[in-house]
């Protein structure tokens, strides 16, 4: 999830050439961790989106939804997840409800591991035959010492205390050691999604793995070149699959059709330039691939409910208002 109130896609991602940019506390160790609210995404809804960092969301209050690599599943208040490395991801309201929550990033590969280490216990955590999530309920014991580790990291940063990188740092250790855990206890026993491997189940595992690679392959397209004009051919033809099944996989997935995507990143790579910078509006369509003005703010205000400049002027009064204490 993205906690930057600019609406891009996840955890303060910003999309606004085509590239991926966290904006973490700590560059050195590549740790981030804010507060957010759903009701600041267009639609309630962060972009689907991956990356190399293990991503951490506790919902504080209220309740959403999570797409995990082609996966449902909700975490309700008090609960958190454990988002794995390179998956497909993205969060959303299912009622329309409105969700705060804490987000954090990790990134193994900056612990400062030693090359045994990293390879034996933090690199296979994100291999592909692990879990691509975790449900992290206060009522199993290794969860509960990750959700507590997660805000001693959070408190740390917001309270500004000195030693914040090193929280951060022992944290992330701390929450690799109960990830395993909780991984080892998943292969041994398994559970609902891991169900007896028959040939037919075999089959429609590697077909959900087929598409989901496709899905990727197609949204990297598109996050590298939505400020070009394209067509459901291009993007069908970056996932090299027909333009039904880039349809079905989109519809499938993420409840979008293909250009609705492209159109979906446009605008949340507008709404990142809108807040940060003072471009005029013709400048901001035409960096976020919109080729009309016109059309570009009657579309930003179907999607996002206000035209540009009343959208800017609204969130830059909220900062002003809440003394640039903001979520990202």
């Amino acid at each position: 999830m993205n906690a930057d109130n600019t609406g891009a896609a996840g955890p303060t991602i910003v999309r606004v050439d085509g590239s991926e940019r966290v904006r973490y506390d700590y560059p050195s160790l590549f740790s981030y961790a804010r507060q957010g609210k759903l009701s600041s995404y267009p639609l309630m809804r962060a972009q689907c989106h991956w990356h190399d960092d293990w991503e951490f969301l506790v919902a504080k209050q209220g309740h959403l939804a999570y797409f995990v690599n082609g996966e449902h599943v909700t975490v309700d208040e008090g609960q958190g997840i454990f988002v794995n490395a390179r998956r497909l991801h993205y969060g959303y309201s299912t009622d329309g409800s409105d969700c705060e929550f804490l987000c954090v990033l990790l990134n193994p590969m900056r612990a400062g591991a030693t090359k045994d280490i990293l390879e034996k216990y933090m690199l296979p955590i994100g291999d592909t035959s692990r879990p691509s999530y975790l449900l992290l309920d206060g009522t199993d014991a290794h969860a509960n010492v990750i959700l507590h580790t997660l805000n001693d990291i959070a408190a740390a940063r917001k309270n500004g205390e000195p030693t914040a990188p090193l929280v951060a740092l022992s944290g992330l250790y701390t929450i690799a050691r109960q990830l395993i855990s909780m991984m080892d206890a998943v292969d041994t026993c398994g559970d609902a999604q891991h169900r007896r491997a028959d040939v037919s189940s075999v089959r429609r595992h590697h077909h959900a793995t087929d598409r989901i690679v496709s899905l990727t392959t197609m949204i990297d397209f598109i996050q590298e070149h939505f400020t070009q004009s394209l067509t459901l051919d291009d993007i069908a033809n970056a996932g090299s699959i027909g333009r039904s099944s880039c349809a079905s996989i989109f519809r499938d997935y993420l409840n979008q059709s293909p250009i609705e995507y492209v159109t979906d990143v446009r605008i949340r790579a507008a709404v990142s330039l809108l807040i940060e910078t003072d471009l005029p509006v013709a400048e901001i369509a035409s960096r976020s691939g919109f080729h009309s003005p016109g059309f570009f703010s009657r579309t930003f205000r179907k999607i996002v409910g206000a035209p540009p400049l009343v959208y800017r002027k609204r969130k830059r009064n909220e900062t002003a208002a809440s003394g640039r204490q903001t979520f990202g």
